[in-house]
């Protein structure tokens, strides 16, 4: 985005935006060819010259491929473009092969019907000859091993590991797909390697298919491929990676274990239709800001921030789930959105699947209260655990980059409380709690409908017909920005977000990573809104996650209640009074109490103290009574004062007075 265009947003100068039609399909380089190469090696056949092959170099051979182009990476043709790959050819338009004219042991592949001493079907054929004997001569074997199938290129990461094959097949209905299939699927008896091809529809011959492992090792060819091994931007930052398609001009190819993703980002229905759905969002922030944060993922690695986003708190029915169906359609359809029903494991793998983009959890209810907050800091840090192998060595870690959009009856705080934890700040500000009730449940504007229930069904509903589109073309849009500086952008609009500590400073540029998001989508005419609509709607809702916080910093605020709280459940059983000897505590003594100009002063021992403040460092503890002005009496250079108690000696105690300054509940 140019500097000049988003200096007008920052300053609400309207700019003109014009719906610009984006292609979605990728360019050249992660096309499927048009016609597939030979295996090097083996050179065509001309006539009934037969197929030349070298063993030396682990040949394969294809014959006259007549493949259906795959279009858009990874997308499949209309079922009625689907060949019958196993019809019965014609015997006199057959391809003749003699085995004479094969270096054997090899390999062919054959996309059609084609005679070696026999009519074979198309597909993967390993020919060698047998050793002969004394009463049996050798004898010429062809055996099928699969259907057609093509290694395209060797896969690597950046990095020189995890390589890969880039695998070209056909389906069971004749449709031509790719995988880039990792090495390690080679290591035993290949079982998982083969029920993935299965899966996709490669039909395996049962009795042949531990050839299928020597096939894919039979030959490394010249070409190479970059492999990724997580969605989102390469390295380079040319192109983004999609389980099912690369969105740029470079030549990379995403590269898994499995074919299938349930829940990666995909699209559907049509753009235009859910462009008109978003329309509906435009005056209700709470769906506006869903959609910002959904599209914020993709900004993440522009301008260098960690992986956050916000959790919507409200009653039951009012909308929340609306809301996050709506942010998920950014993406994909429905099996995008996901439920905090999950364990931190497997949170782990859906983010690395999900790198780049948003992460949709529903109703934190279903969390498991313990886990709540370690899911949060691990989906911010954007890092998985780190596990040993069988032999003791640390495996790959996963890593991403996303936004995330939650939802839930009850907000982190309290959610944490229930599992006996109490909420960090670094919590806090990972994921913000913010209020999502308005006029009518989570909407504002009604757009015509009669009631807030009728548009939320309404919008629900072509979440799950049209998705996936808006994610692709905001992509698109950022490449055509080139070298844009997004950070400068970024900082003039953080600029228009006040805020009083460092951590509210944090939360700020949250909200302004969101509404430059939206101000991106609207200026690329993804998103029907007005110029400067996204940049108020985060606002609105900075100032409710203001409002729901409260003032001053989470650590500070916290320390004071746990004390204020400690005082009101113990005040009576393990303060004594200090002037009288005979004053004995009821339980463990935590310290001692005077009465001062009618106020009750609480003398804590320091093993009160720490256990008073908290899962908090003592030192941040006294800085935060301190700062409230709740030590009252100290010696010089210190925070504790040594006090004399009747019929106990001198101590050094800390003198705590809570005061109703500056709310701290």
């Amino acid at each position: 985005m140019s500097g000049k265009n988003f200096a007008a947003v920052a300053t609400a100068v309207p700019l003109k935006v014009e719906l610009e039609e984006v292609s979605l399909t990728p360019k050249e380089p992660n096309q499927c060819p048009a016609e597939p190469k030979p295996v090097d090696g083996l050179e065509k056949t001309e006539g009934t010259g037969g197929t030349k092959g070298t063993t030396s170099n682990g040949a394969a051979s294809s014959g006259s491929p007549t493949p259906k182009p795959e279009g858009t990476q990874g997308t499949l043709p209309d079922m009625g473009a689907a060949i019958d790959p196993l019809h019965d050819a014609d015997e006199a338009r057959l391809e003749p092969l003699e085995f004479g004219g094969l270096d054997m042991p090899c390999f062919l592949v054959k996309d059609d019907w084609f005679f070696l001493g026999a009519k074979r079907k198309p597909g993967v054929w390993y020919c060698y000859e047998t050793e002969g004997t004394k009463r049996n001569p050798p004898a010429q074997v062809a055996v099928r091993v699969c259907s057609p199938l093509y290694i395209d290129s060797v896969t690597n990461t950046e990095d020189g590991q995890f390589f890969g094959r880039l695998l070209r097949f056909r389906d069971t209905l004749g449709r031509w797909r790719k995988w880039a299939m990792p090495m390690e699927l080679l290591r035993g008896s290949c079982e998982e390697l083969r029920g993935e091809l299965l899966a996709a529809g490669v039909e395996i011959e049962q009795r042949n298919r531990n050839h299928l492992a020597a096939y894919l090792q039979w030959q490394v060819p010249k070409d190479v491929t970059l492999a990724a091994t997580r969605t989102g931007w390469t390295a380079k930052g040319g192109a983004f990676v999609l389980h099912d398609r690369i969105v740029g001009t470079e030549k990379v190819h995403f590269q898994s274990e499995s074919l299938s993703a349930d829940g990666a980002a995909k699209s559907g229905g049509d753009y235009r239709q859910w462009r008109e759905m978003a329309a509906l969002c435009e005056g209700n922030p709470v769906l506006m800001v869903s959609v910002c944060v959904s599209l914020s993922g993709a900004l993440l690695a522009k301008v260098r921030r960690e992986s956050g986003g916000v959790h919507w708190v409200g009653d039951s029915s009012i909308g929340k789930t609306t809301s996050l169906c709506v942010g998920a359609s950014v993406w994909g359809g429905d099996d995008f959105r996901r439920t905090w029903r999950a364990t931190s494991n497997g949170l782990e793998s859906v983010a690395a699947l999900l790198s780049d983009t948003c992460l949709c959890l529903d109703e934190i209810n279903e969390a498991d209260p313990r886990e709540v907050g370690a899911i949060i800091y691990s989906l911010g840090n954007g890092m998985g655990k780190t596990r040993a192998t069988r032999i003791g060595s640390a495996r790959a870690v996963h890593r991403w980059r996303l936004s995330l959009l939650s939802t839930g009856e009850r907000s982190i705080t309290a959610m944490m409380q229930e599992g006996g934890k109490q909420a960090k700040a670094g919590q806090l500000v990972r994921l913000l709690n913010i209020p999502a009730a308005r006029q009518f449940g989570v909407l504002d504007t009604l757009h015509g409908f009669v009631d807030g229930r009728g548009l939320a069904d309404h919008l629900k509903a072509e979440c799950a017909k049209h998705y996936g589109h808006a994610g692709i073309k905001f992509i698109e849009h950022i490449i055509r920005q080139g070298g844009a500086d997004f950070g400068a952008t970024l900082a003039g609009i953080e600029a228009q977000f006040t805020h009083g500590d460092p951590q509210a400073a944090r939360a700020a540029s949250r909200f302004a990573l969101y509404a430059m998001a939206g101000e991106l989508a609207v200026e690329a005419g993804i998103v029907p809104w007005a110029t400067g609509a996204a940049l108020e709607a985060c606002k609105v809702m900075f100032t409710g996650w203001q409002t729901m916080r409260g003032t001053g910093a989470t650590e500070h605020k916290q320390i004071l209640q746990n004390v204020a709280a400690y005082i009101l459940k113990h005040g009576d059983t393990k303060f004594t009074d200090k002037n009288n000897k005979d004053d004995k505590p009821k339980t463990d003594r935590a310290g001692w109490y005077s009465d001062k100009h009618e106020e009750r002063v609480y003398l804590f021992t320091a093993a009160a103290l720490r256990e008073a403040g908290g899962n908090y460092d003592f030192i941040r503890v006294l800085d935060a009574l301190d700062s409230a002005g709740w030590l009252i009496e100290r010696d010089a250079g210190k925070r504790s004062k040594k006090t004399a108690v009747t019929g106990g000696g001198k101590h050094s105690l800390y003198w705590v007075q809570p005061t109703d300054e500056g709310d701290h509940a």
